[in-house]
């Protein structure tokens, strides 16, 4: 990462008496998941009485993604050195896929029916920060171009969990988590296309890829509905509140007025990406 911030100030040092021009860029686009990890895994069974048999049939299913897969939108500002040395500095907000995973029991028979569901849906969200420099053809109504920059995010992983249980009465539980507070720090790289409408205006098509990982400092429960009747703040603060740690005394004595203490966990945020937008030309010093 260092060699890389390195490298990318040694060029635009080297450029920096060529200012040529001044854009702006706004466009969107969806990320595939890249470089995946487990999520989690989806269980289900089904117990069925007909007459005097029955069946029992099972299913699951490992959940892999990355959550910095999903819907972005960015904007951004641009710095001509000249036509074909651009310095970008880039604002993307992402809205995570949702990942969904849990177990779920469905019990019939000749009367009845009846199932213990337990849901948990996963998804971020959050704005990435990418400095970055672009390495243009230049000239002609299609301009093939090259992105290489870092990338800094303070997203929010968000937990839904949804339970229902009607075999013997009815229970129903929704708690919502959201782990943030963590600071990651990764790259991207990226190929697209200018194409150009006006002497101002550009159409862009550009693919790229993100490689980065998150670990949240902090969790905390935001939502305990229980039966229709909200109980979180019946909660203890070690029952509500998480701090992660990539080490700590798994020993320490349980302290319910304070955070629990959990050892940190990786979140993957590596993607792969085509966005579509449009660049407009600010300002440009006459040739």
């Amino acid at each position: 990462m260092k060699k890389l911030l390195f490298v990318m100030s040694m060029i635009l040092l080297s450029f920096s008496g060529f200012a040529q021009g001044i854009y702006l860029r706004a466009g969107g686009g969806y990320g595939l998941p890249a470089a995946t990890s487990k999520l989690g895994e989806k269980y289900l069974q089904t117990y069925t009485i007909t007459g005097t048999s029955s069946t029992n049939t099972y299913s699951n299913e490992i959940i892999s993604g990355s959550y910095g897969s999903g819907v972005d939108f960015s904007v951004s500002a641009g710095y001509e050195f000249n036509r074909n040395f651009l310095f970008d500095l880039n604002v993307q907000y992402l809205i995570g896929k949702k990942y969904e995973t849990g177990n779920i029991y469905t019990y019939k028979d000749n009367t009845s029916s009846g199932t213990d569901r337990m849901v948990v849906t996963t998804s971020s969200k959050g704005f990435y920060f990418n400095p970055a420099l672009v390495f243009s053809a230049g000239f002609g109504k299609t301009a093939p171009y090259g992105r290489l920059g870092l990338l800094a995010a303070s997203p929010r992983i968000i937990r839904d969990m949804s339970y229902y249980y009607d075999l013997d009465g009815t229970d129903t539980r929704d708690i919502r988590w959201q782990y943030d507070k963590g600071l990651a720090l990764g790259y991207q790289i990226g190929v697209g296309f200018n194409w150009k409408l006006t002497e101002k205006l550009d159409f862009y098509t550009e693919a790229g890829f993100v490689s980065m990982t998150y670990y949240a400092k902090e969790g905390e429960m935001t939502q305990n509905i229980n039966d229709g009747t909200d109980v979180l703040n019946q909660l203890p603060i070690a029952q509500k509140q998480i701090v992660f740690k990539k080490k700590y005394d798994p020993n320490l004595p349980y302290d319910s007025a304070k955070p629990a203490v959990a050892g940190r966990e990786a979140s993957p945020l590596s993607s792969i990406s085509a966005q579509v937008g449009i660049r407009f030309l600010l300002w440009r010093k006459a040739e």
